[in-house]
């Protein structure tokens, strides 16, 4: 009776899902890790994620993490929305477009990384000034944050997008694309464009990178059914802590981040270098992400890509980034 007692007392001052948030990590510690799937990209910008399985954070967290890679965010949401996978690894613009397709049944986690330099413009070298790309064709993954960075980019330099071609191809596809002069430049994160600058660099170069037009977003999310669980919600807040751990190693150690690139997926330690000079890592739901967003999404009405602004609580999930740091997650203002 008393340990009756005491459990009722216990159950009352916490939370349904509280409690079963705790009776999981309970079950993981006894040796029963949760099992997660996870869509993620070929990109230096993932690095958090890989420090995290490398130093084996997933596991002290409970988690067994299946990493399925695909060329882009954008090509990863045709699998997520077939119900495949728990969290997603994406860019800003496809991210939007998922939640508005998915009836906002779907919720960003975390902001993983982000940087404007990391985005860039390989262009052939006869092309040295945006208007060049008048009457030319560029090609990026459409849909992606390279769609929103094209658009961009085209109107702040006075070009009107009509007389531009844009072209649609998977990241892998770019960098022979343009080396085979199929199309004068294209738009997209690196280290796309490093590949296309060793593969053939007497008829490559950078035009220019994102600064000053855009801030691309690697975020994290998953279906808002999945977070709406306790189990969900415990391993959806288990993995961020996990990779809030991996943030820490990757933003330190170069050498192992460059090993990892390299024995994965075989970029070299200049590709690898290119891209993590540039990134910035909060693995949080910041101002900045909050500002950031509502500029796209203003871009994204303007530009008839949404229907409607972006309603910045319904689009994110808070309660993991607080569980870690309450102050990695602040309060969405109206955009």
């Amino acid at each position: 009776m008393i340990g009756h007692s005491i459990f009722s007392r216990c159950a009352r001052a916490v939370s349904g899902a509280l409690l079963s948030a705790v009776l999981a990590t309970a079950a993981s510690a006894q040796g029963a890790p949760t099992k997660i799937t996870l869509f993620g990209q070929p990109s230096v910008n993932n690095d958090s994620i890989w420090m995290a399985f490398e130093k084996g954070f997933f596991k002290e967290e409970g988690l067994e993490v299946t990493y399925r890679l695909f060329p882009s965010g954008t090509t990863a949401f045709q699998s997520f929305q077939t119900g495949q996978g728990d969290i997603v690894l994406a860019g800003d613009l496809p991210s939007v477009q998922y939640f508005f397709n998915s009836r906002k049944k779907f919720k960003v986690i975390a902001a993983i990384e982000r940087d404007t330099k990391g985005y860039v413009i390989a262009a052939q070298k006869a092309i040295t000034k945006p208007q060049d790309l008048i009457g030319k064709t560029v090609a990026t993954r459409v849909g992606s944050t390279g769609s929103w960075f094209i658009s961009e980019y085209l109107t702040k330099n006075g070009i009107d997008p009509a007389k531009v071609t844009v072209k649609n191809l998977d990241t892998q596809l770019l960098p022979t694309a343009l080396c085979q002069g199929d199309i004068a430049a294209f738009f997209i994160w690196q280290p796309v464009g490093s590949r296309a600058l060793e593969i053939c660099p007497d008829k490559s170069h950078y035009l220019a990178d994102a600064g000053g037009y855009i801030q691309g977003y690697l975020i994290a999310g998953a279906r808002e059914d999945w977070l709406a669980t306790p189990q969900g919600a415990d391993a959806a807040t288990r993995f961020l802590r996990a990779v809030a751990k991996g943030k820490a190693v990757a933003e330190k150690d170069f050498a192992a981040v460059a090993a990892y690139a390299k024995a994965k997926l075989d970029l070299s330690e200049k590709a690898t270098r290119d891209q993590y000079d540039t990134m910035e890592r909060p693995v949080a739901l910041d101002d900045v992400f909050f500002k950031d967003f509502c500029a796209l999404s203003r871009w994204g009405v303007k530009d008839q890509v949404t229907a409607e602004p972006l309603d910045l609580a319904q689009f994110t999930w808070l309660a993991g980034v607080r569980a870690i740091d309450p102050k990695l997650g602040v309060n969405p203002p109206p955009c």
